[in-house]
């Protein structure tokens, strides 16, 4: 029995971690350390709690299992989770370097040659002319450019834009292995000393290579530089949630917070566009990696296994596209998520590859365990339905430590998260932005883990239709049984047509779980009704930075009763 003293210590705690993280600057390493180790006191506490008072005595039976086997997925969450915030605890900030190896290089007179690829496959001419538009307009000496088109669809109109453009043009005749195949052709029919990687439908700030060559020119331990990706549109969940000024696009805070975090470590990672890396380091791996179609991933941990580490440069030096619609949104997520475990069975992946220290492995392991994560989200929406209409819960025994320990850290770790990532981070949303993708990324990790090559390389649309109402009733439907069903299993115990459990002491959990859900799915199926873009869509100067909580809640209550 968890006594009063325990509430009143968890409570103090976290009224403290409010008050004292609005004071504290987020960029203070000691004050995110202090931060972080508050939130995993709780989350210790909460555990020992789920471990010694929420679970039945373990058998072979339904009645035992569940609860069992939820709380095993939780732990193996949590330790992901504990793992993350301890990532975050220290960002860095390579920017005043920049600045000096920007005012040095626009004085040289001895820069070396760089190639520009941008590899395309379905992109329509206006978003391909504004990237080669854009390419042409960088400040670096034209005679030490030179850009090249590699078009993976072969399209006659697009070599006579290039023609026209003066850059130059590559074709295969195949398209085996994707994008990394692609640069893989041009790779040895260029001479650049230097490679930039920018994907067909991003804009290059006119002095990225002014900021991003120093640091190759002056370190030889530096193979690649890394640049966030930016969006100049918001991604289709935040759009058709009415959120699109009121939260971050949903790779902002991994852009500019988690990978400055690995940065710090010196495990930062390619993210496929936006890059330069140099061209000996390329020859030295004998081209581009292209075992995984996650071919970033995989490319700079091979460096790394050689000697040579990614830099992340936190800086919006490149503006793209971010998927248009949900299928995309997910699509590219399965994409990713299929790509990311290839790495398990790589050669060159975390467990096989020699020349990586123990941290790099876990740093490498990291983005793998994350997708493995989603499917929580699926044991989370099912938990409150198995309760309605089985009476069997995840989370058994008293309810002492709901009040003491897990709304608590409920509170905390909202706040928490909230801060460190610089308010880029709206926990709801986050939530609803796992939830849309889990039942894909789920179906996604059990196919990659039994075949993991047998899914190709699909690319993201982008330019689609902008003007109407689209209703993605497929996947409206997934999430619309799951809403129902918990809706149904509430309705019929609660008016005693049906009741299946008795009340007990957590049933006010079990309820407030539930109707968290329902929301949750609502919203999820709204999330699935894609709005006109309107005339302000694309504007890179319109991307939210920082999430309101104030605009966020409005937001939602206004798309419910839109």
């Amino acid at each position: 029995m968890l006594g009063s003293e325990i509430l009143f210590v968890n409570l103090l705690l976290s009224v403290g971690l409010l008050l004292w993280v609005r004071n504290v600057s987020v960029r203070s390493t000691p004050g995110r350390l202090l931060a972080v180790l508050l939130l995993q006191v709780l989350a210790v506490a909460y555990a020992r709690w789920r471990y010694l008072e929420t679970l039945p005595e373990f058998a072979w039976t339904g009645n035992a299992l569940w609860p069992w086997a939820f709380f095993g997925y939780e732990m193996f969450v949590l330790g992901y989770e504990a793992w993350s915030l301890g990532v975050l605890v220290r960002i860095s900030n390579h920017s005043p370097a920049a600045d000096a190896y920007e005012r040095a290089l626009q004085v040289a007179d001895d820069l070396p040659t760089v190639d520009v690829f941008i590899p395309s496959y379905s992109e329509g001419e206006a978003i391909l002319s504004e990237t080669i538009d854009a390419a042409l307009a960088m400040d670096y000496p034209l005679h030490l450019v030179r850009i090249w088109l590699l078009d993976d669809s072969r399209r006659p109109w697009l070599r006579e834009l290039c023609e026209r453009r003066g850059v130059g043009y590559f074709a295969r005749p195949t398209n085996e292995h994707g994008k990394a195949g692609n640069l893989n052709y041009a790779f040895p029919r260029t001479t650049g000393e230097y490679i930039l990687i920018i994907d067909a439908d991003f804009l290059l700030e006119k002095n990225f290579l002014h900021r991003t060559l120093g640091f190759l020119l002056e370190h030889e331990d530096i193979g690649l530089v890394q640049t966030p990706q930016h969006f100049r549109n918001p991604d289709p969940i935040q759009l058709n949630l009415f959120g699109e000024r009121s939260w971050t696009e949903e790779q902002h805070f991994f852009m500019t917070m988690v990978e400055s975090g690995r940065d710090s470590h010196q495990n930062a990672f390619c993210v496929g566009s936006g890059w330069v890396v140099r061209r000996s380091c390329v020859e030295e791996l004998g081209g581009f990696p292209q075992v995984s179609i996650c071919e970033d991933l995989e490319i700079c941990y091979a460096l790394k296994a050689q000697g040579h580490r990614t830099l992340f440069l936190n800086e919006p030096l490149a503006i793209g596209l971010a998927p248009e619609s949900v299928p995309e949104y997910i699509k590219q997520r399965v994409r990713w998520c299929s790509g990311t475990i290839q790495h398990i069975f790589l050669k060159t992946g975390p467990f096989r590859t020699k020349g990586l220290s123990l941290l790099d492995r876990l740093f490498y392991i990291e983005p793998i365990v994350y997708w493995f994560t989603f499917p929580f989200m699926l044991l989370l929406i099912a938990a409150p339905i198995v309760f309605w209409h089985t009476g069997v819960s995840a989370i058994q025994g008293k309810n002492d430590g709901v009040w003491s320990l897990l709304l608590p850290r409920f509170i905390a770790g909202y706040i928490l998260i909230y801060w460190l990532s610089d308010r880029k981070v709206m926990p709801p949303i986050t939530a609803i932005n796992k939830i849309v993708a889990a039942f894909h990324i789920t179906a996604a990790i059990a196919k990659a883990v039994v075949k993991p090559f047998g899914s190709p390389f699909q690319v993201t649309s982008k330019g689609q239709d902008r003007s109407v109402v689209v209703v993605q009733w497929g996947l409206v439907r997934i999430f619309m049984i799951p809403f129902l069903l918990l809706l149904s299993g509430v309705t019929m115990n609660l008016t005693g047509y049906r009741q299946v459990m008795a009340i007990g002491d957590m049933t006010a959990l079990d309820l407030a779980w539930s109707c968290f859900s329902l929301l949750l799915l609502a919203l999820c199926m709204l999330a699935c009704v894609e709005q006109p873009k309107g005339p302000g869509y694309l504007n890179a100067e319109a991307e939210v930075r920082h999430a309101s909580v104030r605009g966020t809640a409005f937001a939602l209550v206004r798309r419910l009763f839109a």
